[in-house]
């Protein structure tokens, strides 16, 4: 391979070198980062994920005293005394794991009430709870969805759903655009016997929400049943926390929806809600269920009162907003890119993939932990630091922040909009 300078898409796929041969010529990608001091990702954290984490530099093993922006522990509650007591509690009463699939064996009553709270959280019928958020989407889909079916999917969903509809028929779909979406079910009318619409209620990389009124409509319209995956929405949208789905006031009327439980809730695992029956037949064909051991009953305790404190603590809901308004505030009046973001999920774009990891150097270097988002996360040209924004961040981190910002514009120039005097 003679290129003098690599990304991450030339090691995806070697045609004329098998798996051994591929991982070998991958080492140019990590050796060319190490070049430079820009391998940011896979750093050991002493104290947990939070705003303020002492990390290990890759390079100096050292310990660093950082500012961070990377976890998704949006309202706090992973370090929660009451979430933290209520783990612990678990443990002691039932064990470090539940040592089985839940129809195994491994079902604990725990688990019940979780997926009875969940449901009800997310105004449906039931709920199948799973080890991770990431199974959750593929044991769903890779279960309901055959050969005689398709997904409408749009093009920035999660890894988990594409991963997932390795049995079905895919339509991809553009962005956000209402008029592409009717246009595809209209294509599709009666190929398929069961049409199922698939969308983020917040996107990951670019912090934007789905316009679910008008997909409800479309969908309606034309016989597609309707599946959210709400796992950034949750605990920050709505006026009780609900998501994105109480944010548009559509409670009751989403087909499925799916999350996890490592984001608002501050723990780990995920989850499906949907009909009774929908439900039922998930427990005995979901593969990440039935064959997969339990969530942990730490984490399914924690989980339980985090919700009692999404409830109870409404305070931490207004403090994320004030966090977005302020930075956002900031960020357009020194016009900085941020996208199209309305979360707490801020794409500082770069949109160069050598550039973003330069940048994440930068701020590393002044105790800020960024971390670069390139291909295969983005498109090549869509490269960016994603900036994830918690309860927990004061004012002050936030002054920081954009300080080292205007410091990174100085050194290499990322500023891509032009003040006007």
């Amino acid at each position: 391979m003679e290129k003098k300078i690599y990304s991450l898409k030339d090691f995806a796929f070697i045609d004329d070198k098998d798996m051994y041969e591929t991982a070998d010529s991958f080492q140019n990608f990590i050796d060319q980062m190490d070049f430079k001091k820009q391998r940011i990702y896979g750093i050991q954290s002493f104290n947990g994920i939070g705003p303020h984490m002492k990390i290990m530099d890759n390079y100096s093993n050292e310990t660093k005293e950082t500012i961070s922006f990377v976890g998704n522990d949006y309202l706090g509650l992973s370090r929660h005394p009451f979430t933290v007591q209520a783990g612990i509690q678990a443990l002691e009463k039932y064990g470090t794991g539940a040592c089985a699939a839940p129809m195994l064996g491994g079902y604990l009553n725990i688990h019940y009430e979780l997926e009875q709270k969940i449901a009800a959280f997310n105004t449906c019928e039931d709920a199948l709870i799973y080890s991770s958020g990431f199974g959750a989407n593929f044991g769903t889909l890779q279960a309901l969805l055959k050969k005689t079916d398709i997904a409408l999917i749009d093009m920035f969903v999660h890894a988990s759903v594409i991963d997932g509809l390795i049995n079905t028929n895919i339509k991809m779909l553009k962005h956000n655009d209402l008029d592409y979406l009717e246009f595809a079910l209209k294509s599709a009318k009666d190929s398929y016997k069961t049409k199922l619409v698939i969308v983020d209620g917040v996107y990951s990389q670019d912090g934007d929400l789905a316009p679910l009124p008008g997909i409800l409509e479309i969908c309606r319209k034309h016989g597609a049943y309707l599946m959210i995956d709400d796992a950034h929405g949750i605990g920050v949208f709505g006026k009780s926390g609900r998501g994105v789905v109480e944010h548009f006031g559509l409670e009751g009327q989403i087909d499925i929806i799916t999350g996890t439980f490592s984001k608002s809730f501050g723990a780990v695992g995920g989850f499906v809600a949907s009909s009774k029956k929908l439900i039922q037949y998930l427990k005995y064909y979901s593969r990440t269920s039935t064959y997969s051991a339990a969530i942990t009953p730490q984490a399914t305790a924690s989980v339980l009162k985090a919700i009692d404190l999404i409830d109870l603590e409404t305070e931490r809901r207004s403090k994320i907003w004030n966090n977005v308004n302020y930075l956002k505030n900031r960020l357009t009046q020194l016009g900085f890119d941020f996208g199209h973001t309305e979360s707490p999920i801020f794409p500082i774009m770069i949109r160069d993939d050598f550039k973003v990891k330069e940048a994440s150097k930068i701020f590393m270097d002044n105790n800020i932990f960024t971390i670069p988002i390139i291909y295969p996360g983005v498109k090549s040209k869509e490269s960016r630091l994603r900036v994830s924004l918690s309860a927990n961040h004061t004012i002050m981190d936030l002054d920081r922040f954009i300080e080292v910002l205007c410091l990174v514009d100085n050194q290499i120039h990322i500023r891509q909009i032009e003040l006007s005097n």
